[in-house]
């Protein structure tokens, strides 16, 4: 799975939004300074992340931006899906078809499951982080993966 700067940057600033005190903003330059970003950057994965609906911007001296929910209603893989970064495993056939116009393993492949697997569980984990969490400190992220792991595993024994 690559991570693109867009994808990487782009949580970052989401999550330098989500840190705020309820209700208050953080501005462009804010974030942009915190990240080692350029100011117009910054801006262009803002308006990703406004357009997308997971922030809002407000006008004024007290302006920036705030994000549109609790920290705990927005999961890393809904940030993934605005940023563009969800596996893909739908039209792989479509992408690999060598010279053939169809892949030649469309009616009959044994790793496309491989690929269906792989992505779910991605997807999966990444649905099961919320911004609240990633907030936290790098221990508490890595004992809620742990925990999410662990769940998954009791689903799959059941």
């Amino acid at each position: 799975m690559k991570i693109t700067a867009l994808e990487e940057y782009g949580l970052r600033c989401l999550l330098r939004v989500a840190e705020q005190p309820d209700g208050e903003s953080i501005s462009a330059q804010a974030i942009a300074d915190r990240e080692g970003l350029s100011l117009p950057y910054a801006q262009k994965i803002l308006r990703i992340l406004s357009t997308g609906g997971l922030i809002d911007s407000r006008r004024g001296s007290q302006g920036g931006f705030v994000l549109n929910a609790n920290p705990a209603d927005i999961s890393l893989g809904d940030a993934m899906r605005v940023l563009g970064g969800m596996p893909e495993t739908e039209n792989i056939c479509e992408r690999h078809t060598g010279e053939l116009s169809v892949c030649s393993n469309t009616g009959n492949c044994s790793i496309r499951p491989v690929w269906q697997h792989i992505s779910d569980f991605v997807v999966h984990t990444l649905d099961n982080i919320p911004l609240a969490v990633l907030i936290q400190d790098e221990r508490s992220v890595a004992r809620h993966l742990a925990n999410v792991r662990q769940i998954s595993q009791a689903a799959e024994l059941r």
